[in-house]
């Protein structure tokens, strides 16, 4: 497993990605000598969270159940113009 301080990942956050996505493991991020951060791919991810890999945005983005919303209006009344 790949290990880089806080300030390294600052520096270069896309070299974090691409040591991730290319070396295919997690990279730890520490802070102060301490694991703080863990990076990883969005597909190890879902293999340890037991999600399905999304394909369909719509489909991620649909709620199970129906919600009432009405907002209350502005309150922007029409006026006569003061020439």
């Amino acid at each position: 497993m790949v290990s880089m301080t806080a300030a390294q990942f600052n520096r270069a956050p896309s070299a974090v990605k691409r040591l991730v996505i290319q070396g295919g493991e997690p990279v730890v991020v520490t802070d102060r000598d301490r694991p703080s951060v863990v990076v990883l791919s969005y597909d190890a991810y879902l293999a340890m969270s037991g999600q399905p890999l999304i394909t369909d945005m719509a489909a991620w983005l649909e709620m199970d159940e129906d919600i009432d919303f009405e907002p209350p209006t502005a309150g922007f009344g029409l006026r006569e113009v003061d020439l």
